[in-house]
């Protein structure tokens, strides 16, 4: 019987470039706008097929694959937003090429393209046994003049003279609605219906007696074990020996071989089986959570309860750990971006007064013009100056102290939270290694986990002896975000600085208005000392990269690892990214594999520098150090390229330790699903 899978997942902005997801998945390389560089990946044995199908009123353009996908980036400005849905299906082994393709076309024009979603369509064929489709799909609806349309739209509410209703204060009453029904559940159970039915019209066009459904045996009303799908080269070795009439000793052959024979006994006992006795289940994951979370604020001190109760006033909502998580990252972000800012201005305009004043008294007339001061009328100048900062140092003082209360109450009620978080997870999953039992940089991940245990998605939530696996892959990922983070953080300030000084020198030279000169001396200190707490930061997360970049490459001599201490961060990074990226493709890459992909990043970055360098020279960026020129693409210093050379010929380019871990993954997930249910007692083991 041929095998029926349709999957659905949603490519966010948050995590994901939908340039580089269109690049894997039709094998062409890709300009990507937002990241400034060509998105390219390995070349396949076989060729994808890929095409684009689009609706009527949809523009020209759209068939480009580049500048679509572009287009979507660019139109999206939610740093969390949409960008593309993926739909990933398994084509029939009994069609050949041209049926596979003519299937894929109809159901994709049908049930995508005629709903008005462009299609983005890439067939694989690179092992015979496994063919497949991925289908990108626009989120963002097209007007009928050409024009993106709009994913949400108002809907206001009425009275009985249809009348639209107001609040007291005159604003109108809305409900904001999806302008397609294109994210709902049910339409994805529509879709993965109308594909079943979609094979089987094309197996009955082709005289193919077979038929397909996308129900679970369960849903079908079935009572049997799903057997496992043998690898093309097992099927093929079976076959052989059931020709000669031998009987084979694989593992998913005996597998199979068990299942039916559980299959049988089964049936055998189906009239014997009336209902399962309500005290068989299991606590169920919000039952867990529940009760962690009952022991754990049985024991809190007052001053955390008092948090708790602060928050659930302050949220509005459920204090779970994602919540209060998404709230303290929103504080976090915004200490980052505004109060900090404001707390180094007025330390750098106290710090400024303060010279300008010695200076002053010590007659030196040209540093004081060059802060916008003059010796004649001095005071005139600076009384009115020191007045203003003490005002606003009284109102920073008020507003900082508002925002240290707020981070005192959710970071209380964080812990909180990721205790529970921790606690539940490792009573559902206790053998995952001990590095991450209280490890707070996979608490995402585990959290992710738990949620989807409690919405029943278990084709989300590994089994439990790779969960360890993923939740390396997830601590990586957590402090490769954090890295990227602080790299741009640094670039940005280092490059604000720059232009800052420039303007000032030009002001300076052109007697501009003491006023100005002044405000843009304190903006480019300002901008000097919040790039120097940067780097600082930068620093402990480069550390922290070079612990995890050990603990990962921990096969390799110590004397070669050593060499890694002194990389900078953004190399380290690098390395830990490439390393990533190939485990979550299936591979395992050597870390010689891994510092090559640095290199070639490094390279793009010292070849921005020196272009940088050439166009933005002057009086203000020829007096910085060379230390100080480079932060504006090398976060924490340069990594030479002999260096690079020498650790690529130094480092291991093997990773046969560790392909035995990989291929005891890959037989686990065959029946992931079937024992992770078990795991939690959702079904009978017969």
């Amino acid at each position: 019987m041929s095998y029926y899978m349709l999957r659905a997942n949603v490519i966010s902005k948050k995590t994901q470039s939908v340039v580089a997801s269109a690049s894997y998945r039709s094998g062409m390389p890709l300009y990507s706008e937002r990241d400034e560089e060509t998105k390219s990946f390995r070349t396949r044995g076989v060729a994808p097929e890929a095409f684009i199908l689009k609706p009527d009123h949809a523009p020209e353009w759209t068939l480009d694959r580049e500048t679509l996908w572009n287009e979507v980036e660019t139109t999206e400005k939610a740093w969390n937003a949409q960008l593309a849905r993926e739909i990933l299906i398994a084509l029939p082994l009994e069609l050949n090429h041209v049926q596979q393709k003519r299937l894929v076309e109809t159901f994709v024009q049908t049930h995508f393209v005629n709903e008005g979603m462009v299609a983005d369509v890439a067939i694989h064929r690179d092992k015979e046994h496994n063919p497949h489709a991925h289908i990108l799909l626009t989120i963002r609806p097209f007007k009928e003049d050409g024009t993106w349309g709009e994913k949400k739209r108002r809907v206001y509410e009425r009275d009985e003279n249809g009348e639209i209703k107001r609040t007291d204060d005159g604003k109108k009453i809305f409900q904001t609605v999806s302008s397609t029904d294109w994210n709902h559940r049910e339409t994805l159970v529509k879709w993965r219906l109308a594909y079943a039915e979609s094979i089987n019209d094309t197996f009955l066009e082709n005289g193919i007696h077979q038929k397909v459904s996308a129900l679970s045996f369960e849903e079908q009303g079935l009572e049997k074990v799903a057997e496992v799908r043998l690898e093309r080269n097992e099927y093929q070795f079976v076959k052989r020996l059931a020709a000669q009439g031998k009987e084979a000793t694989t593992f998913y052959h005996q597998l199979n071989q068990e299942i039916r024979k559980t299959n049988h006994e089964i049936a055998r006992l189906e009239s014997k089986i009336v209902s399962l006795p309500a005290h068989q289940s299991t606590p169920s994951v919000e039952k867990l959570l529940h009760q962690e979370t009952s022991l754990v604020t049985s024991q809190l001190e007052p001053e955390y309860m008092k948090s708790i109760h602060f928050l659930q006033g302050r949220l509005k909502q459920e204090v779970n750990f994602t919540n209060v998580r998404q709230h303290l990252e929103g504080l976090y972000r915004w200490r980052e971006r505004t109060l900090e800012p404001k707390e180094t201005e007025l330390t750098v305009t106290h710090a400024l007064l303060d010279a300008v004043n010695k200076s002053y008294h010590a007659q030196n007339k040209e540093f004081l013009q060059s802060q916008g001061f003059s010796i004649n009328g001095f005071y005139k100048q600076f009384v009115p100056r020191l007045e203003a900062y003490e005002s606003k140092d009284v109102d920073q003082g008020k507003e900082a102290k508002t925002q240290d209360m707020l981070l005192e109450h959710t970071e209380r009620v964080y812990n909180v939270c990721s205790l529970i978080t921790h606690r539940t997870f490792n009573e559902i999953f206790p053998d995952v290694a001990e590095e991450f039992k209280w490890n707070d940089r996979v608490l995402r991940s585990k959290s992710d986990m738990l949620e989807a245990l409690k919405q029943n998605r278990l084709e989300q939530v590994p089994y439990p002896e790779e969960v360890s696996e993923v939740l390396a892959i997830a601590e990586i990922e957590q402090l490769i975000e954090k890295s990227d983070s602080i790299s741009n953080t640094v670039r940005i300030q280092s490059l604000t600085r720059n232009k800052l000084g420039k303007e000032k020198d030009a002001l300076i030279n052109m007697r501009g208005e003491p006023e100005q000169v002044y405000q843009l001396s304190i903006k480019v200190n300002t901008m000097q000392q919040l790039l120097t707490q940067s780097s600082r930061k930068a620093e402990l997360v480069n550390e922290q990269l070079g612990v995890l970049l050990r603990h990962t490459f921990a096969d390799e001599k110590e004397s070669t690892l050593k060499k890694y201490d002194v990389l900078p961060l953004q190399v380290k990074a690098d390395i830990l990214r490439s390393y990533k990226d190939e485990l979550k493709n299936g591979f395992i890459p050597s870390l010689r594999d891994c510092v090559q992909f640095a290199k070639s990043l490094e390279t793009e970055r010292a070849d921005k520098q020196q272009a940088y360098e050439k166009t933005h020279s002057n009086s203000f960026f020829d007096r910085l150090s060379t230390a100080q020129k480079d932060i504006s693409y090398f976060v924490g210093g340069r990594a030479s390229s002999e260096l690079l050379e020498q650790l690529i010929h130094q480092s291991s380019s093997s990773h046969a330790s560790k392909q035995s871990t990989q291929l005891s993954s890959k037989l686990k997930r065959k029946t992931k699903n079937q024992r992770i249910r078990q795991q939690l007692d959702l079904e009978v083991d017969l």
